[in-house]
């Protein structure tokens, strides 16, 4: 089954990322373990080609679960942060270990040559120094980033739907656009519950819908829901939430 990792991939900016993780053999200042649900369901068709049988349908469906690691190595002078993730899921959904550096505007550049899953991708950008700024909020609660680079386009918009002492209630809605090769949309809907003096997510919950058209692919839909709850952190005792 294909990812929108095709997607998230095209915003790694790789000299940005060669720059960041330069000397991250450093021990991890933190370590970080996530327990994850995912299911993905795609269905499609296939259109009528010459020589070929006619419009054809299909569908397929993948679901795991498991954990992700991330190790936080250190923070860049840009503010990047370098991190090491890797996942491991009961079935399917593994990962080894890849290096990557991570921004508070939810831009995450991996290793070119590393496999790094979308549900790595959807926890690393919440990750990142200052993800959650209150000197950016206007009178909503609200704050937004956008991110261009060639024909592919990130626009999310963020709001705190509630602050209990520092531990946030934070709704995403982002879209994801790709025109390089044929169309390619991702559209979705995210919901945080945020610490903000540990700067990371305890829990995630998105819903996100990719649509594809691409010649001979045709048109293609498929809908991912993650779910990502924080088992462990190294530094929890020494950061009261």
């Amino acid at each position: 089954m294909r990812c929108f990792l095709t997607v998230l991939a095209l915003l790694s900016l790789t000299a940005g990322f060669t720059a960041a993780v330069a000397r991250a053999d450093a021990p991890p200042m933190r370590h970080l373990v996530y327990s994850f649900t995912y299911e993905a369901f795609q269905n499609g068709a296939v259109t009528s080609e010459p020589g070929s049988t006619g419009n054809r349908s299909y569908s397929t469906k993948l679901d795991d679960k498991g954990t992700i690691t991330v190790d936080v190595l250190r923070e860049a002078p840009d503010r990047g942060l370098v991190v090491v993730v890797s996942e491991q899921g009961t079935y399917t959904r593994r990962a080894p270990a890849a290096t990557c550096a991570i921004y508070g505007n939810t831009t995450v550049a991996c290793d070119p040559g590393k496999q790094v899953n979308g549900e790595e991708y959807t926890l690393l950008r919440f990750l990142g120094v200052n993800f959650f700024d209150p000197n950016l909020l206007d009178a909503k609660q609200h704050w937004s980033v956008s991110q261009n680079k060639g024909k592919t386009t990130v626009t999310a918009d963020y709001t705190v739907a509630s602050n209990a002492n520092g531990i946030l209630k934070i709704d995403e809605t982002r879209h994801v656009g790709d025109t390089s090769t044929g169309s390619i949309t991702v559209d979705s809907q995210t919901k945080l519950e945020y610490v903000a003096n540990r700067l990371l997510p305890t829990s995630v919950d998105e819903y996100a819908t990719e649509e594809q058209h691409s010649g001979v692919i045709g048109i293609s839909t498929t809908t991912y829901q993650t779910t990502l709850d924080l088992v462990s952190d190294s530094m929890a005792n020494k950061v009261n939430p």
